[in-house]
C-alpha cells in the first residue's frame, strides 16, 4: 500500500515523538530506505540497536531521530543489560489507522512509566501482545542488538539490569521502521533503529575506621563505615527496597551496625530502618519512611558502620566487603517496600579492605638460667603499651600513652611456664588516609612491654621495658630477658661452736669447759689447758668425730665433714 508522502512526513513525525517521548535519545544509522513514492517495504526484517550509558550530567544522549550518534559525551557505557521488545497486537503499519494509533501513544502518560514493572507482564492501556525478542546483553560499549524485526510497532522494556543500576530505563515504543527526521532526511524510513535508553548508577564504598579509635588489643572493636551516595530518582520512580548487607569475618564477634546517618543526621532503628543479623551476616534494611527519606535527599551520603570484636588473629588477615542492594519501580504512588533478594544477580559490592592482626605469647625467664630451654617464671607482672615509632625498623622501648587494657585489666600475669599469650594485637590495615595511626602493608608494628613486678625471689631492675615487634598472623612465642637478681636474705645461724664457747672463757680455757669438752678417757688433761686454739680444735674434732654416731646416713657426708672443719678453722684464725 503506498501512502501520501506529505502524509507520511506528518506521522513520521508524530512516531519520532514517541521515542522522544521514552527515551532520551536515538540516533543514524545504516539502512534508510528511498521514500520518493511514500512506499513502506512491509516484507522488510529491521533491527534495533541499543546503545546503555549513564546518564552523566543530565545532558541529552543521543538525537532522538533514530540515528547513530558518534557525540562523545555519551556518559560511560554500561554492560551486562538486556532489552525485550514486545510486539503490539492491533497496531498495523500497513495501514493509516495504524499510524494514527501510534501517533495517539505520544500524548502525556499514553505509555505509563510503569508499563514494565513487571517484565514478563508489560501493560499498555487498550493493548495486548504477541511474541517478543530479547536482546544480547550490552557489552563493554554498552551496545545490545535486536535482529530480525517485522515492520511492527514494538514496546520496549529494561527487563535485566545490573545491580548498580538503580533506576531503570523508562519504557518506550519503537516503530519498524522509524521516519528518519534528521537534518536532510525527511521522507526516508530507518529499519535499523539506534537508540538510548538512560540509566541511573549507584556505588557502594568502605573504609575502616581509625584503629585509635577503638583499641590495639584482642577484644578491641574493628568499625566498617559502608556509604553511598543516593541518586536523583524521576518524579515518579521510587526504591522497592534498599539495603545495606555485611558478612563480617568469623573473628569478629558481637557483630553489629551502628551509627545510621544521611547527610550526617542520625536516622532512627525502626522508624527509618530494621537491623538483622543471621550468623556473621549483618543488614540495614529501610522501612517505607526511610525509603521516602532517601528519594527526597538525592546528593546526600547514606552510610552505616558495620562492626565486630576482634577474637583472634587467625592468619592476620581480616577481610571485609559490603553489598548494596536496592531497585527501583516506576507508580503514581510510592509502593510497599518489598523484601531485598537473598543473593541478587551481581549487586555493588564495595572493594575489599582488610584489618591486620599479629598474634603474641610472651616467656619471662631468668636471664642468669644459662641452659638452652630455659624454664619459664610464674608470677611476673607485665604492662603493654604502644611504641613511640610503632613503624620504626628496628623497634625500640620508647612507650607512648597508658597502658593498653583487655577487658578492662591493664596488668597481666604470667602463668604456669612463665607465659602471657595476647591472642591479638593491631598490626595495620589497607587504608591509606592522611592522620590515621596505621601504615598500609606494614610488615610488623612495635610495641612495648614493662615488667611492673618481678616473680618471688627476684628483685625488679630498674630497665624493665623491652621492645616487642608483632607481625600479621599467629606469631611464635617471644622470649622476654630481663635480668633480675634474686632477693638477699638473712645470713645463715652462727656455728653451735661458736654460740656456746664465750670468747673471755675460750681464752682462759676455764675448767668448767675443759671437764665439758673432753670425753671420757679420749684426751688427756694437758690438751684442755692449751688455751682458746686448742680448745677449739677439740670441739671441732668432737663434732666430726659425733658424725660417725649417726644412726640415719647423711646425704652427703663428705659435705658435711668439710662444712664443719672449714667452720671451725675459720672460727680459730678468728679467734
Amino acid at each position: 500500500m503506498k501512502y501520501n508522502t506529505s502524509t507520511l512526513g506528518r506521522r513520521a513525525a508524530a512516531a519520532a515523538g514517541v521515542l522522544a517521548l521514552a527515551v532520551l535519545g536515538l540516533a543514524p544509522m545504516a539502512q534508510a530506505e528511498n521514500a520518493n513514492h511514500g512506499d513502506i517495504n512491509t516484507e522488510a526484517l529491521g533491527s534495533l540497536t541499543i546503545h546503555k550509558h549513564l546518564n552523566g550530567d543530565g545532558n541529552p544522549i543521543g538525537a532522538p531521530d533514530g540515528t547513530a550518534s558518534n557525540d562523545d559525551g555519551k556518559g560511560a557505557p554500561v554492560s551486562g543489560v538486556q532489552f525485550t521488545a514486545y510486539e503490539i497486537n492491533g497496531i498495523d503499519l500497513k495501514t493509516s489507522e495504524g499510524w494514527a494509533k501510534v501517533n495517539a501513544l505520544t500524548n502525556t502518560g499514553a505509555i505509563p512509566d510503569n508499563a514494565c514493572a513487571n517484565p514478563g507482564q508489560p501493560t499498555l492501556p487498550n493493548y495486548t501482545f504477541r511474541s517478543s525478542r530479547v536482546s544480547g546483553d550490552t557489552d563493554r560499549d554498552g551496545e545490545a542488538k535486536i535482529e530480525s524485526l517485522p515492520v511492527k510497532a514494538y514496546l520496549v522494556c529494561e527487563t535485566k539490569t545490573p545491580g548498580n543500576i538503580v533506576q531503570k530505563a523508562k519504557p518506550f515504543v519503537v516503530t519498524i521502521p522509524h521516519p528518519n527526521t534528521a537534518a536532510k532526511a525527511d521522507g526516508t524510513w530507518l529499519y535499523d533503529v539506534h537508540v538510548y535508553p538512560k540509566n541511573e548508577k549507584i556505588e557502594v564504598a568502605k573504609t575502616i575506621e581509625d584503629q585509635r579509635n577503638n583499641g590495639y588489643v584482642v577484644g578491641s572493636k574493628v568499625r566498617f563505615p559502608v556509604s553511598s551516595t543516593l541518586p536523583k530518582l524521576d518524579d515518579n520512580s521510587y526504591y522497592k527496597y534498599y539495603q545495606f548487607k555485611d558478612t563480617l569475618d568469623n573473628r569478629l564477634k558481637q557483630v553489629t551496625a551502628t551509627d545510621v546517618t544521611l547527610g550526617g543526621t542520625q536516622l532512627n532503628g525502626g522508624p527509618d530502618y530494621t537491623l538483622g543479623t543471621d550468623g556473621q551476616t549483618v543488614t540495614v534494611t529501610f522501612t517505607q519512611n526511610g525509603l521516602n527519606k532517601l528519594k527526597d535527599n538525592p546528593g546526600q551520603k547514606l552510610q552505616a558502620v558495620f562492626e565486630g570484636v576482634v577474637s583472634e588473629a587467625g592468619d592476620g588477615s581480616i577481610n571485609n566487603t559490603a553489598q548494596l542492594i536496592s531497585d527501583t519501580t516506576y507508580a503514581e504512588q510510592p509502593p510497599a517496600p518489598e523484601t531485598p533478594p537473598a543473593n541478587p544477580d551481581n549487586p555493588p559490592t564495595t572493594e575489599q579492605v582488610t584489618s591486620k592482626w599479629g598474634d603474641l605469647t610472651i616467656k619471662k625467664v631468668d636471664g642468669n638460667d644459662r641452659s638452652g630451654d630455659k624454664d619459664g617464671l610464674k608470677g611476673a607482672e607485665f604492662q603493654i603499651y604502644k611504641a613511640k615509632d610503632a613503624y620504626a625498623d628496628t623497634c625500640s622501648p620508647e612507650a607512648d600513652g597508658q597502658p593498653l587494657t583487655i577487658n578492662g585489666e591493664s596488668t597481666f600475669t604470667t602463668g604456669e611456664g612463665g607465659t602471657i599469650n595476647f591472642k591479638a594485637l593491631f598490626v595495620s590495615d589497607s587504608v591509606q588516609d592522611t592522620g590515621r595511626d596505621n601504615r598500609v602493608d606494614a610488615p610488623h608494628r612495635c610495641y612495648v612491654l614493662v615488667e611492673t613486678k618481678a616473680p618471688a625471689g627476684y628483685v625488679l631492675p630498674a630497665d624493665a621495658s623491652r621492645a616487642i615487634t608483632v607481625e600479621p598472623g599467629a606469631g611464635v612465642t617471644q622470649q622476654v630477658v630481663i635480668d633480675n637478681v634474686k632477693q638477699s636474705v638473712p645470713g645463715l645461724p652462727p656455728d653451735r661452736c661458736q654460740r656456746h664457747a664465750h670468747p673471755d672463757r675460750l681464752r682462759r680455757g676455764s675448767a668448767d669447759d675443759r671437764r665439758r669438752l673432753r670425753p671420757r678417757g679420749s684426751l688427756p688433761r694437758a690438751q684442755a689447758e692449751r688455751g682458746p686454739r686448742r680448745l677449739m680444735t677439740n670441739r671441732c674434732l668432737l663434732r666430726l668425730t659425733g658424725l660417725s654416731r649417726q644412726s640415719r646416713p647423711l646425704k652427703s657426708p663428705l659435705n658435711h665433714v668439710l662444712t664443719v672443719f672449714g667452720t671451725c678453722l675459720d672460727r680459730q684464725v678468728v679467734a
